[in-house]
């Protein structure tokens, strides 16, 4: 059975897409801010571009396995441990600010990912 996104906005989701192209200007020239919800950065990857999607996905897996290499070297060479993790910690951190700026720019480029973001509350317009 697939779940679809609930739709938080239905204001946004009844909107034309006129309406939306006049949004999406005004973001893509900074004259209206997005604010991005960070508790759902990641959770919307399939709807993104391909591009921007499989390379927040290999981040996040380079990450998590990075997360369990530390445990595993921790007995085989503890050494080691310290720095995978750090590079662990590094790739999440980067992997969530790499998630905020391919998010503005997809709702920058692409009035359906507008729609969409604004219409589950993925992104809120900052005046």
């Amino acid at each position: 059975m697939t779940q679809y996104p609930e739709i938080k906005n239905t204001e946004y989701h009844e909107m034309s897409f006129d309406e939306v192209d006049k949004i999406r200007e005004k973001v893509a020239s900074g004259k209206v801010g997005l604010m991005i919800k960070e508790t759902e950065l990641l959770l919307y990857l399939n709807q993104m571009e391909k591009k921007y999607s499989s390379m927040l996905k290999l981040i996040q897996y380079i990450s998590m396995i990075a997360f369990f290499a530390t445990f595993v070297f921790i007995f085989i060479n503890w050494k080691l441990s310290p720095v995978i993790f750090i590079i662990a910690i590094v790739a999440h951190v980067y992997d969530r600010k790499l998630a905020r700026e391919y998010i503005y720019r997809q709702c920058a480029q692409d009035r359906v990912f507008l729609k969409f973001a604004l219409g589950v509350g993925l992104v809120k317009l900052q005046e």
